[in-house]
């Protein structure tokens, strides 16, 4: 595929979110409602909203904002909606495995200034979504990665960090915040959830934050920097194939869970249209008294939809550039992906399929090398 063609396809899916998500959003009142929620301190005729984190209102109002946005979908209000964010969360949080890792490797001549910036678009997809973060990000992403012929890892420090900071930045705070999943609707209270909610809305610097104090960690304690040696670059394919691995393991868990959930659910609620499939500007059945509840939960469906299409497109034209007989025929990855997309969802099927191209890129590595000497 053309590079032009790549990036008009995915700059049309980031256009297509931006519609679908904020579109939408602002036509069935849920952007207007959430403006108010914060205005005026409550979630309608729920309950109070807390606006007051930092004292700053510019960093507040925003943090209160998707407070409001998350709340209902993390309280255990509703079974199907808890199970369908949990779901969306396994895609989602995974991503920061990969924005994290392609910023490490060496940069070529195109596109590399926007593949160094993951935060960025990390700051994106929580404030805007990650159906119009994502495309854009790949639609920067694959020119760069296209025409590089060895884009390897080779920061071993920050490679062995994304893990740490991707535990305690994306994985636990996701944890915590919906563990009204496990714990029901009882577990705490409604201020102590927001605030849970406002400390979780940062992940992105979480992350980041994470990871550059533990690289900077490992460079004090290992007394050098990470330098381009065949042991570092060795090295830091290990770690890099370990968090791919990683995002794999815990994203299909998620997703299984949730599948379990809904199959094993005697709740009529609970079915997989009603969480999945969005129906233009009206929310999931049973919604429409609440537009706390159908607003986001709409948005999110549609969020979930793009971000699922574009990952799998991204990956696909990764894995169907790889030279030789590392590329898998157009046939076994769509069977793949279609398979692996129902059975250990979206996010865990890109995580694995990135799994193995970075297997090639270590072995192609390592005879490049060979071959240098």
């Amino acid at each position: 595929m053309e590079i032009s063609a790549i990036k008009v396809y995915f700059n049309a899916l980031s256009f297509l979110a931006v519609v679908l998500l904020w579109g939408v959003s602002l036509w069935n009142g849920t952007v207007k409602a959430l403006l108010l929620a914060v205005w005026h301190g409550a979630l309608g005729d729920g309950p109070p909203l807390k606006t007051d984190y930092t004292g700053i209102i510019v960093i507040d109002y925003p943090i209160a904002l998707l407070v409001a946005f998350f709340f209902y979908g993390t309280n255990a209000h509703d079974e199907a909606y808890q199970l369908f964010l949990l779901d969306a969360y396994s895609l989602l949080q995974s991503a920061f495995i990969w924005l994290y890792l392609e910023s490490y490797r060496r940069q070529g001549k195109v596109g590399a200034s926007w593949v160094k910036r993951p935060l960025a678009f990390g700051l994106l997809w929580q404030c805007l979504g990650g159906a119009i973060s994502l495309p854009l990000y790949y639609a920067q992403h694959l020119p760069w990665a296209l025409q590089d012929k060895l884009p390897h890892t080779h920061d071993v420090d920050h490679a062995k960090a994304l893990p740490i900071g991707y535990l305690l930045g994306a994985i636990v705070p996701t944890l915590v915040g919906m563990a009204p999943t496990w714990l029901g609707p009882g577990a705490r209270s409604a201020i102590s959830h927001q605030t849970i909610l406002a400390a979780w809305q940062p992940d992105p610097i979480w992350v980041s934050c994470i990871i550059s104090l533990c690289a900077s960690m490992f460079a004090l304690f290992r007394g050098g920097s990470s330098g381009d040696s065949p042991r570092a670059r060795s090295t830091a394919f290990a770690w890099a194939r370990f968090s791919y691995l990683l995002a794999a393991i815990l994203s299909g868990m998620a997703h299984i869970y949730v599948m379990g959930r809904v199959l094993l659910s005697t709740n009529p609620d609970v079915n997989f249209v009603r969480m999945y499939v969005p129906f233009l500007i009206n929310g999931p059945e049973g919604t429409s008294s609440n537009i706390f509840v159908f607003g986001p939960w709409l948005f999110l469906q549609y969020d979930l939809i793009i971000m699922s299409l574009s990952s799998l497109s991204w990956v696909w034209i990764l894995l169907r550039s790889l030279p030789g007989q590392s590329r898998p025929s157009s046939s076994i990855l769509g069977l793949y992906f279609a398979t692996g997309a129902l059975v250990i969802g979206p996010g865990a099927t890109v995580s694995s399929a990135l799994f193995y191209r970075e297997q090639f890129l270590s072995e192609q590595s390592g005879s490049t090398r060979g071959k240098g000497h």
